[in-house]
């Protein structure tokens, strides 16, 4: 059994689209804990809206890349696709930033609200 943490966010519809995700993750993963929401102000000037952001620790019976995959499924049934980041609205954007004890994103120390989120239930 793997250990992931993982960051969900959205300025697409933000409290639907992340209630949303996790009921699908939670058809994939057991989801063991998650953090509060933070509303964060976006990073670049594409972005329209806020973010609502937060994270999750879940565990996986498969490897990384398959979990990611998971992920990125999630990501397009949310509606997701190649314009959304041109749009600046970004439905749902799940990353995975920690698996099984070794940081494996850079924006767990890039931004402090991700290392606040995973940090708080770490």
């Amino acid at each position: 059994m793997n250990t992931a943490y993982i960051m969900l966010s959205s300025n697409d519809f933000p409290v639907q689209n992340i209630d949303r995700a996790i009921e699908i993750l939670a058809d994939h993963f057991e989801v063991a804990d998650q953090s509060s929401v933070m509303v964060t102000k976006p990073v670049g000037a594409v972005y329209k809206a806020d973010f609502h952001t937060m994270a999750l620790k879940i565990f996986s019976d498969d490897n990384a890349d398959d979990t990611i995959a998971i992920f990125k499924m999630v990501e397009q049934t949310l509606g997701r696709n190649a314009e959304s980041k041109l749009n600046g609205l970004i439905p749902m954007d799940i990353d995975l930033i920690i698996w099984n004890d070794k940081v494996v994103h850079s924006d767990y120390e890039r931004f402090d609200f991700v290392k606040n989120c995973i940090d708080e239930i770490r």
